[in-house]
């Protein structure tokens, strides 16, 4: 049945009993707001019902292009050829979701897997000449935003979409609603995927150094909704240990209180409760900086970030060693406090001897009602359907992806949470909770997504890093007038395919 020559990393299915249930990630609303709350039911325990037609479509074969990386961000969620008595629990998850489709309803899920960097100029391709060669897309998110730009991908929101509903528990109802413009949206995500969890910022700390420097319990200053700005800086201050006493922190031989790249400055930003963009009661978008605020979380984020107390890991010398792995050697060695990567660094130190928590973002202050989280926007990974789809291929290609979410809950996301993150790699019990506060309550920003106002985000988030005292309300105006304009461009080039 699946005898085509695809990325086979198969998994035991013996292992696959041993998830219990897990938190839901994306039932809470499209930007920070009071009633942003975590989600309190266990995606494996929903009873909510799959509403699709029972309609077989015998000896069809829906076909994914996905993502071909490296180790680290190469799509593995979708197929999986088959499985040993050697295999993993995780791709034994992905076989029996989509054998249980082929038994349900007779249709055979395949991929196709080309590099990430060529899926923008294949798809738009395949919509200028249409060869039916693949039906639904996994890939970044940047791509899908420039492919919605040039009108590529197909609405998910149209009347010629029946089967998808993006009000269950299986999608990340939040990123539907934010990414959603004008009630059209082209790519979503959910259980479904994986990559997007994975490409999700949190903040890890070293418990050794806690312990040796006496500091507060920092999963009650979450659960108290204390652990803000303030507190994380005032915690970094401590274990600063500068050897050369030149009020510069060096890799491998001082002792940091942070240890960070330059996606951190962004974590900081949202975390703190920044969105450029909100939308009116008719989903258009709309500017909407808060001046002030921004100001005040950019002069304490350059005291985070200084030199003086944290590592640059992107800028500084670190022998030749590439960043990321100069960060987990620097946190695994005790040489850093706090280490800010995506969630699939937590799996990674499991390679280090290193005793590690997992929290969310600080606060900006403790009035803000909760805690934020950032996808990050070219690693996360998405799906949509390219535009040259036929009509009346939609209800299989629609049904079957609805399906393949539904089945997912207790198949490839019980793995996921469970054996990969919460009992392997999160190495506590406190850690389980946080990581659900992590991924029930991510920001989807549309500005940050596309890049509006000539990458606005990265002019903000430099303000952070380099230390130069930039004014938030100088460049207001300016950010204003791009990005009004970038939103009036899109929506005419979507009222166009209308």
């Amino acid at each position: 049945m699946f005898n085509h020559v695809k990325k086979a990393v198969c998994f035991s299915l013996a292992l696959m009993m041993l998830a219990g249930s897990l938190i839901a990630c994306g039932d809470s609303h499209s930007t920070p707001s009071d009633d942003t709350t975590p989600s309190n039911v266990a995606e494996g325990e929903t009873k909510e019902t799959l509403d699709i037609p029972s309609t077989r479509y015998d000896d069809q074969i829906l076909t994914f292009l996905v993502r071909d990386g490296d180790d680290t961000w190469g799509t593995t969620e979708i197929y999986c050829e088959k499985i040993t008595d050697k295999s993993d629990p995780f791709s034994a998850a992905v076989y029996e979701r989509n054998l249980q489709i082929y038994n349900d309803y007779g249709v055979t899920i395949e991929e196709i897997r080309k590099a990430a960097t060529t899926h923008s100029e294949t798809i738009q391709r395949e919509v200028l000449a249409p060869t039916n060669e693949f039906q639904a897309i996994v890939s970044d998110t940047t791509n899908l935003t420039s492919l919605t730009s040039a009108g590529a991908l197909l609405d998910l929101n149209s009347y010629q979409v029946e089967y998808l509903d993006f009000t269950k528990s299986w999608w990340d109802t939040k990123m539907a609603e934010s990414m959603s413009i004008n009630d059209h949206l082209y790519f979503a995500t959910g259980d479904l995927l994986i990559d997007d969890n994975e490409a999700t910022f949190a903040m890890m700390f070293n418990k050794d150094l806690a312990k040796d420097y006496k500091l507060e319990d920092m999963y009650a200053l979450v659960n108290t909704g204390n652990w803000t700005l303030a507190k994380f800086y005032e915690m970094e201050q401590k274990v600063i240990h500068d050897a050369a006493g030149d009020g510069r922190l060096d890799y491998g031989v001082d002792t940091v209180g942070f240890a960070y790249t330059t996606d951190t400055a962004y974590c900081i930003l949202f975390g703190s409760g920044i969105t450029l963009c909100t939308k009116d009661e008719n989903d258009y978008p709309l500017y909407d900086l808060n001046i002030e605020r921004t100001q005040n979380i950019t002069d304490i984020g350059r005291r985070i970030l200084a030199n003086s107390c944290a590592l640059n890991l992107v800028t500084s010398d670190t022998d030749g060693v590439a960043y990321w792995d100069a960060g987990d050697i620097t946190f695994s060695n005790n040489k850093a406090l706090f280490y800010a990567q995506c969630m699939n660094t937590v799996s990674g130190l499991r390679n280090y001897e290193v005793n590690f928590g997992i929290l969310p973002f600080p606060k900006y202050d403790q009035a803000q009602p909760n805690y934020y989280s950032l996808m990050h926007c070219s690693s996360g990974a998405s799906f949509a359907i390219p535009r040259s789809v036929k009509t009346n291929d939609l209800p299989m290609i629609t049904s079957m992806i609805e399906a393949m979410a539904y089945y997912a809950v207790d198949t490839l996301t019980e793995q996921y949470y469970e054996i990969n993150l919460k009992l392997k790699s999160a190495q506590d019990e406190q850690s389980s909770p946080m990581i659900d506060l992590i991924l029930a309550n991510r920001v989807y920003d549309l500005a940050y997504y596309y890049g509006w106002g000539n990458n606005a985000y990265t002019y903000l988030a430099d303000g952070l890093i380099s230390g130069n005292s930039s004014s938030v309300a100088s460049s207001n105006q300016r950010f204003k007038s791009l990005i009004t304009k970038n939103i009036e461009t899109l929506i005419n080039d979507m009222d166009k395919l209308d």
